[in-house]
Order: C-alpha cells, then sequence, then structure tokens
C-alpha cells in the first residue's frame, strides 16, 4: 500500500495560485486523499494534482455550496473542479446546467477516470474534460478560473498549445525554459 502524503496535494481554496505551507520533515501532512493500493494510481494522481495546480480552474478543498455560488451568476457550461469530500473519491467536477449548479464525482477505477454514472473511461483527467467540452451535449463550456485578471503567460501558454498540441512542443523553436513551461500545463483548456 502507497501512503501519499506529498504538500504537492494541498491546495489553497482559491486556486492553484497560493503556495502550500512545507511541512516539517518527517511530518505528515494531513490530506483527505485515502492511501493508494497501487503505485500506478498514485503516479497518476501525483501527475493529475501537478498539470491541475497549474490550471487554475482547481479550487482545492472547496465546499459544495461554496462552489455553487462561484457558478451560480455564470453562463451554462462554466465549469471547476475541486477536492471531493468524500474520502473514497479524489475530486468533484462542479459546473453551470440549466438548472443551474450541478455536482458529479470523478471516480478513478483501474488507472482511469470517469465521471460517476458514466460508461467512459479516461486515462487522463484533461481528456475527459475535452471529452465533454466537445460533445454535442456542451455539458462544459469553459473553465472558471475566478474573477482575477489571467496572466498573460497563462493565456499564451494555452494559445500555444491549441495552435500545436502537446505533440509538437519539443519541435517549437523555443529555449529549453519556454518548453518547461509549455510542460508543465501541455492542455489547451
Amino acid at each position: 500500500m502507497v501512503q501519499h502524503n506529498d504538500t504537492d496535494l494541498t491546495a489553497e481554496p482559491h486556486g492553484p495560485s497560493k503556495a502550500a505551507e512545507l511541512p516539517v520533515p518527517g511530518a505528515v501532512v494531513p490530506t483527505h486523499f485515502r492511501a493508494f493500493r497501487h503505485q500506478q494510481d498514485c503516479d497518476l494522481i501525483t501527475e493529475t494534482m501537478h498539470y491541475l495546480t497549474q490550471s487554475g480552474f482547481y479550487w482545492g478543498p472547496l465546499e459544495v455550496d461554496e462552489a455553487h455560488a462561484q457558478l451560480a451568476k455564470l453562463p451554462l457550461g462554466t465549469f471547476l473542479l475541486r477536492d471531493s469530500m468524500q474520502t473514497n473519491v479524489f475530486f468533484t467536477l462542479s459546473y453551470q446546467a440549466p438548472e443551474g449548479p450541478t455536482s458529479v464525482r470523478v471516480l478513478l477505477k483501474d488507472g482511469a477516470f470517469s465521471l460517476a454514472g458514466s460508461k467512459h473511461m479516461f486515462l487522463c483527467l484533461f481528456a475527459l474534460l475535452a471529452y465533454y467540452i466537445a460533445s454535442p451535449k456542451k455539458s462544459l463550456s469553459r473553465p472558471y478560473r475566478g474573477d482575477a485578471p489571467q496572466r498573460l503567460q497563462e493565456l499564451a501558454r494555452r494559445a500555444v498549445m491549441r495552435s500545436c498540441g502537446k505533440e509538437c512542443i519539443q519541435q517549437l523553436p523555443l529555449s529549453r525554459n519556454h518548453k518547461e513551461f509549455l510542460w508543465q500545463y501541455p492542455f489547451s483548456i
């Protein structure tokens, strides 16, 4: 059984922009994440958390009422990801549906993500989001990153990823630092 207590998996309620406090070496960091049964699941969640903290639409331990209040006056399809309050579920997707703000659990089973009640499975959480953004139902349309203006670097990174895709990062005529910045969040969402 793999015990998980990395500080990377703690997030501030306002999204990924605030730095987490570093724990005392050797101290167990409190987290709602359960212990992993398989190293593969631990690695997948660790990688997903890395990308989520760069996304701007991950809000960490946000209560359902707070998430719904954030989304209440936003356009249909606006969404955010937050920690699930259930100990056996990692994330919850909250979005503005026609009937009002709605939340659905994001499940991890056999190394793949799915929404509760859905048969569609994805090896990457961002592939799951992209699928529902592109679906004919248009349940999801755009992530909610809060009211603060987004940094130009973040906007540029998403624009580059939309036009080139992560497959082309290595071939881009950019410095190593710029390529590393693109790899920190290689998604157009």
